[in-house]
């Protein structure tokens, strides 16, 4: 009676995960997140610690390629050596593997540590129409869970909806149409072409990136909130020869001083108080890869010697242990202040600013390079939209002239706003306007233009009537600020970047007519 119930649990887990499979499937088009969220399915149904999903290229040569990599800790994932092996016994036997000891019994010769700790294995074939398209590979490490018969079962019984929309999803975007198209696919853009942008300034940042990439000199970004200092980060890793290696991120400013060795570090079981069991830090992590430290700055000083030591001899000991551990690791920091600044109030390290600053490369603020808006724009709400709508060539404009404080992050969270509150196909600025981006007290005030610059500069040349152009444009501009804030003089003011009594001395002087009623400020 046991066994039935065990038997009639396993099988309401098999379907209740194919009903949560086709749920999140449904609406996932792209070739990568279908893979990812299959992935993901078998390794909590079949109770596996690494999983991957291979896919064959469809050439007849059937060669192989592993798209999505995954396990239950987030660094950790199947080295392509075993997929591949494992993928060819598929290939020559055409039916599932379940064996105790991958490494063994299929005699894989690999010199990586992560290779060698693998045992268990459960290997399912994916067929499309009698040909194999793929194949999905789970392991466990030496001493861990044997894979069942059950478990077995319940990966057959995801195969054929796997399948399904594993064809879908390749409908929409081709892997293997060379090998450039699938680099990006499995990075999901987040090399160089990340770095949206055609000015001069972005093509700089791209160029030094590319031509640092392959070295593992350590990397200071500098740039203001929002400028995506972590998106450069991303792309030094992707294009450097790490890019199969984690990439690790910690953000300096959001680790409480007493965690922060820890969290570095690592530390062992006991360590101190509430250490129940042995970490590994973010170093360890991201052994053979890399190492983004955000705001940098905000590192306790303290703990500063510490992370040059590891810079410098790249060893460290976990907290609570003497054990030495050697890694290798590139570090890239990056920091929205200025830490010769830091430096001067003791607040920061000069030996580990020059250890950090071998490489330093400046991110600029977006209105630094305001032609990139409307690129940057339209790729956002492609995003957003799946390219139900787009910007209206007035929309470009408009968003263009906007100061935008906050970066790229204020202008994608804009363009967000605006996907979701305009209904209309194509947006304009007019409607950009009525949702209160670029007009309204939130917002930032309107940038003047290079040719509205021109312009004046032209009125002041052919003004040979003696007439007051100071007065002339003031009113204009006390005008055009009544009209855009339909007559309410505080709006009206922010706008001008002057306070409402200041407007009211100009509307007083130029005789101008506002609509105090609709002042409620």
């Amino acid at each position: 009676m046991t066994n039935d119930h065990t038997a009639l649990r396993q099988r309401v887990k098999e379907l209740e995960s194919i009903h949560d499979l086709a749920q999140s499937l449904t609406s996932i088009t792209d070739v990568y997140a279908t893979l990812e969220t299959i992935a993901k399915c078998y390794l909590g149904l079949c109770r596996a610690e690494r999983g991957a999903v291979v896919l064959l290229d469809g050439s007849g040569k059937e060669a192989m390629q592993t798209v999505v990599r995954t396990s239950r800790e987030s660094n950790d994932a199947i080295d392509h050596i075993v997929n591949a092996v494992v993928g060819g016994w598929l290939v020559v036997n055409r039916r599932p593997l379940v064996v105790q000891d991958v490494i063994k019994e299929l005699n894989i010769k690999s010199p990586l540590e992560q290779v060698r700790m693998l045992g268990p294995a459960l290997a399912v074939p994916l067929f499309s129409d009698r040909k194999m398209i793929g194949l999905v590979n789970l392991v466990n490490l030496k001493g861990g869970r044997d894979f069942t018969d059950d478990d077995l079962r319940s990966a057959s019984t995801l195969t054929p909806l796997a399948v399904q929309f594993i064809q879908r999803a390749k409908m929409h975007e081709s892997l293997f149409s060379d090998n450039v198209r699938l680099r990006e696919a499995l990075q999901q853009q987040q090399g160089t072409a990340a770095l949206l942008g055609k000015s001069k300034l972005m093509q700089a940042v791209r160029e030094t990136i590319i031509t640092v990439a392959p070295s593992s000199a350590s990397v200071l970004l500098v740039g203001g909130t929002g400028t995506g200092k972590e998106i450069a980060a991303k792309a030094i890793h992707y294009e450097s020869l790490r890019a199969e290696r984690p990439f690790i991120a910690l953000n300096c400013s959001a680790i409480p001083a007493t965690l922060f060795e820890s969290e570095l570090f690592g530390h062992e079981q006991g360590a101190f108080t509430g250490a129940t069991a042995t970490l590994k830090g973010k170093f360890e992590l991201a052994d053979q890869g890399t190492l983004f430290l955000d705001e940098i700055s905000a590192m306790p000083l303290d703990l500063q010697p510490k992370l040059l030591r590891i810079l410098e001899e790249r060893t460290f000991c976990r907290v609570g242990s003497t054990v030495e551990h050697r890694v290798d690791v590139r570090v890239i920091a990056a920091t929205n202040k200025d830490l010769r600044d830091a430096i001067r109030k003791g607040e920061f390290r000069e030996d580990l600013y020059h250890r950090l600053n071998v490489i330093p490369i400046t991110l600029p603020k977006l209105n630094q390079r305001a032609e990139d808006i409307p690129l940057l724009a339209d790729a956002f709400l492609q995003e957003l939209t799946g390219g139900a709508k787009q910007f209206a060539e007035d929309a470009r404009e408009f968003l263009s002239r906007i100061v935008w404080k906050g970066n790229v992050r204020e202008l994608r969270n804009a363009v967000e706003r605006i996907s979701l509150l305009v209904s209309s196909a194509v947006i304009s600025a007019q409607q950009i306007r009525a949702i209160g981006i670029g007009v309204s007290p939130e917002s930032n005030s309107v940038m003047v233009s290079e040719r509205l610059i021109e312009e004046l500069r032209e009125l002041l040349f052919i003004n040979t009537s003696g007439k007051d152009l100071m007065d002339t444009i003031e009113k204009e501009l006390v005008q055009l600020s009544l009209k855009l804030s339909q007559g309410n003089i505080t709006q009206a003011g922010r706008l001008l970047g002057i306070d409402r009594s200041a407007l009211q001395r100009r509307i007083e002087k130029f005789g101008t007519q506002e609509n105090p009623e609709s002042d409620l400020n």
